[in-house]
């Protein structure tokens, strides 16, 4: 803890309320999405631990697990985990890389891309209900300002 600032603890200091903590805020937004997300995906069968990565191999697959942590800035380990689910799940395959003999380049199965196509509208309707009080001029400020504070480009 800093001095006088409130960061990711639920302890309340003098003059500082959780409410006005971007941690607290941040974690609290974060475990409402988690929570109405896990729901939802359930309902296709999809475990929310893989969803990342079978999103992103929905916009492109045949990349190497490196690439695909790098993308989602996850650890080596924990990609390597998540290919394996979605590998046992008949999500994805594995197959060798024509470039290098020690890499393996995953693809989605039929299976995997139709969940895959599945997933842009299950995004949009958990993210529309968490947004839902506020309108479009307010939630294209609230992204504008959460991809500047994530140092991340708008697509």
């Amino acid at each position: 803890m800093i001095r006088g600032c409130f960061l990711m603890t639920q302890i309340e200091l003098k003059d500082h309320r959780r409410e006005e903590s971007f941690g607290y805020l941040i974690q609290t937004i974060a475990r409402t999405l988690d929570g109405k997300m896990k729901v939802e995906l359930e309902k296709i069968g999809v475990d929310i631990k893989i969803f990342a990565n079978l999103m992103m191999l929905g916009q492109q697959d045949g990349i190497n697990q490196r690439e695909i942590g790098q993308r989602l800035n996850f650890p080596e380990y924990f990609t390597s985990r998540n290919v394996d689910a979605l590998v046992e799940a008949g999500l994805a395959e594995r197959r060798p890389d024509p470039n290098s003999r020690r890499s393996f380049l995953v693809f989605l199965t039929d299976q995997g891309r139709a969940k895959a196509g599945e997933l842009p509208a299950i995004v949009k309707d958990v993210n529309d209900d968490v947004l839902r009080d506020l309108d479009n001029k307010d939630r294209s400020t609230v992204m504008a300002l959460l991809q500047k504070v994530a140092g991340v480009a708008s697509t």
